[in-house]
């Protein structure tokens, strides 16, 4: 599985959100090959290439293309809240749910 991470400059946040996923990710136990970040002028241009996109809330839009050739965007208020990418996998169906059970 390959993930994009992307913010608007890709170079304070990105870094940030890149290692919070990667963290979350490993916490349950869910395999992927690599996890990339760029800022969002460039993710627009790659954002087909990956199977996972984190983005926040206000640059989801951007990536309707990629959700349509099967891209699962996950969009979050808090990109940097560990909490949040928690759930927001769950709600794709990528983690166990909070009780534990698939």
């Amino acid at each position: 599985m390959k993930i994009l991470v992307t913010c608007a400059h890709g170079t304070g946040t990105g870094p940030i959100m890149k290692n919070k996923v990667e963290l979350v990710l490993q916490e349950f136990g869910i395999p992927f090959e690599k996890i990339d970040y760029c800022a969002i002028v460039k993710a627009k241009d790659i954002a087909e290439q990956y199977d996972i996109i984190f983005c926040a809330t206000s640059f989801a839009s951007l990536f309707k293309n990629a959700a349509a050739t099967g891209t699962t965007v996950i969009s979050m208020r808090n990109i940097l809240s560990l909490e949040e990418i928690r759930l927001r996998l769950r709600n794709a169906g990528l983690a166990p749910d909070a009780t534990g059970m698939d």
